[in-house]
């Protein structure tokens, strides 16, 4: 077996079945329903032995996500957060350990004083697909949002709110209190401000397609709408444009009236 899927590395599993005596015949449907919801293909390029570009791109994404406190890396509260929000049940210390022994023996900067880094992240999914848990990773990529197309789906990009006849819609108190959280996560310099760097990296983990759908950016100025927060006056902030036209600096006023 182990010669066969050596010489053809296209082959995700190879077991020895017998229809006559049931030998592995149960491993045989396993496999095949595994191979199905969850494929390697997608994940893993066996020619080069790594990750496709596009779950590259959605690793990072999720990494960025997880990393609460913005600063690169992944501690073991964030470690917790993202396996209690992935799974269902949170990491022993030892498990986290173990993790990060795993990590630092195959990927040199992957552990930074005691952090998972983005490397140590993207290596650490490698390593699972390589052994064969690949549905570990999907897991991770449908929980925020993936297809097996690695595209955000519709229904994660546009939920759909059922708003009676006339009635509206505005920020819960804890939607703003999750928005005011973004915005200080990304205002590095604390100035109360974003510049476009921070907010460039604020929007990082959108969709171009569906941020251009949201804001109109393809079709006029970013957030070129935006004017005074009347429902929010003592969030109120000036903004100011480029002469291109471009957004040069946005407030934390001016950011929530664009994502309310």
């Amino acid at each position: 077996v182990l010669p066969i899927m050596e010489r053809w590395p296209e082959i995700e599993t190879c077991v020895e079945c017998s229809a006559k005596t049931m030998k592995n015949v149960s491993e045989i449907f396993f496999y095949a329903q595994k191979a199905v919801v969850h494929p390697t293909r997608p994940l893993y390029d066996a020619d080069e032995k790594r990750l496709t570009d596009k779950t590259r791109k959605a690793l990072i994404r999720v990494f960025k996500i997880c990393d609460r406190d913005n600063d690169g890396y992944l501690n073991d509260a964030e470690l917790n957060e993202f396996q209690k929000l992935c799974f269902g049940i949170p990491l022993t210390s030892a498990a986290i350990e173990d993790v990060k022994r795993a990590v630092a023996d195959g990927c040199s900067d992957g552990i930074v004083e005691g952090a998972l880094s983005l490397p140590g992240f993207l290596y650490l999914n490698l390593l699972f697909i390589e052994r064969g848990r690949h549905e570990t990773t999907w897991t991770v990529l449908r929980k925020f949002g993936y297809e097996s197309n690695l595209k955000l789906g519709e229904d994660y990009l546009y939920p759909r709110i059922q708003v009676p006849v006339g009635c509206s819609t505005e920020l819960s108190p804890e939607g703003i209190q999750f928005l005011s959280a973004l915005f200080e996560k990304h205002d590095e310099d604390k100035d109360q401000c974003l510049s476009p760097c921070e907010l460039a990296n604020l929007f990082s983990v959108c969709p171009t397609a569906a941020l251009s759908r949201e804001i109109g950016v393809a079709s006029g100025p970013i957030f070129e709408q935006l004017a005074t927060m009347a429902v929010y006056p003592h969030l109120r902030r000036v903004y100011y444009l480029h002469d291109s036209n471009l957004l040069q600096k946005i407030t934390f006023g001016a950011a929530l009236a664009a994502l309310a």
